[in-house]
């Protein structure tokens, strides 16, 4: 799928597959309540130009968030470890 966030144009197809592991969570609101919630199928992607780009469902329809390099990191070593350490090496062990 092809996204225009941030004046760049993304398009998946082209992009390598980080990972299928990380989850989502936004905010929306409903009779003036604010509520947090998940986005279904997350996906972590990388372009060959080193931009990252975090695709999730709410419903029918498909979201995108730009992140930059600190923000994949966090992700992938909170939810795929293995995926971040393929990306930015191997952490030391304790």
């Amino acid at each position: 799928m092809i996204f225009v966030t941030n004046s760049l144009k993304y398009d998946t197809t082209k992009m390598e597959l980080v990972s299928t592991k990380c989850e989502y969570k936004y905010i929306g609101t409903i009779l003036n309540m604010t509520l947090r919630y998940s986005g279904k199928n997350v996906k972590i992607f990388k372009s060959s130009k080193n931009h990252w780009l975090l695709t999730y469902e709410i419903d029918y329809k498909n979201c995108v968030v730009a992140l930059s390099e600190e923000e994949a990191k966090e992700y992938l070593i909170h939810y795929d470890l293995e995926a971040y350490e393929k990306h930015f090496g191997e952490l030391e062990e304790a």
